[in-house]
């Protein structure tokens, strides 16, 4: 054999082999990455429908308010209004909202409350009238009591389950913002829900979009550079999963702040919304 062909094989010897993707490694891939959404997709369903069961008595004051009766314009015009005994009103008159509801998993009873709830208002505004305007069902028992003594309006009920409760409408004398609140004691609860907490399903369409881009640039960069496929799939699976550790972390940035559709005053506008999609 000449010189010159041991040469060449010499050179084709010491060439780099270009690794080549197998089927198998294909497979990998493609298993890697439907685990990576799995698991996105039961973690997310466990924690936030499954997961976590407990009592969770709401009382969301509607920051919107109406005037009924301004007293300074009023002041000169041939109108009395008059209290139920008879008193002439001498302040201005403010229509509120409130709605009391269970937002948790977990049903609160009679038996569960140690206190009684009650609602009452500050700055020396005085309850002239009261309406439930909604109740999310009946078979709740849900009633309220006007204690004309102590200006308080009481709350009962036989059982909440989750999303049963009330709206009410206050018609109150004194200041227009004064404000609204609910004391008592339920069992298993530190403090009453003031906020909405529920998490739009839209976050989760957007951990699955999240994982499709992280898989379709997993697989390009994985065939330019077949040495790093291993850490390239650990970075690129991770990505969804790092996702929705941050909703349940700082889930007050994901709160969709709306009342239950077994509340709502009026039929939500859901055209732009992901579950009026699916209606």
């Amino acid at each position: 054999m000449g010189s010159g062909v041991r040469q060449k094989l010499n050179i084709f010897a010491h060439m780099p082999i270009k690794k080549v993707a197998t089927p198998s490694r294909s497979k990998d891939i493609i298993v890697s990455s439907v685990i990576s959404i799995a698991i996105t997709i039961v973690f997310g369903y466990y924690f936030l429908y499954i997961g976590i069961k407990e009592r969770k008595p709401t009382f969301f004051v509607d920051p919107a308010r109406t005037t009924i009766l301004d007293k300074s314009e009023a002041a000169h015009a041939p109108l009395l209004l008059l209290k139920a005994n008879g008193d002439t009103v001498r302040s201005d008159v403010t229509s509120g909202y409130f709605y009391f509801f269970n937002q948790g998993k977990e049903t609160i009873r009679q038996e569960n409350i140690y206190a009684p709830l009650v609602v009452s208002l500050g700055d020396g505004a005085r309850i002239l009238d009261y309406k439930i305007l909604k109740e999310a069902r009946a078979v709740s028992g849900i009633q309220l009591t006007l204690d004309s003594l102590s200006q308080t309006l009481g709350i009962t009920f036989n059982a909440l389950e989750q999303d049963d409760g009330v709206a009410v409408q206050l018609i109150y004398e004194g200041d227009k913002n004064t404000a609204i609140h609910l004391a008592g004691g339920i069992d298993g609860v530190k403090k009453f829900e003031s906020r909405l907490i529920t998490i739009n399903p839209l976050y989760f369409v957007v951990a699955l979009a999240i994982f499709l881009i992280a898989a379709y640039i997993y697989l390009v960069l994985s065939k330019r550079y077949p040495d790093k496929s291993l850490t390239l799939l650990f970075a690129f699976s991770a990505i969804p999963i790092i996702y929705l550790l941050l909703v349940f972390y700082r889930t007050e940035w994901f709160v969709t702040h709306a009342v239950p559709d077994t509340l709502l005053l009026q039929p939500a506008n859901d055209l732009f919304t992901l579950p009026g999609w699916f209606k």
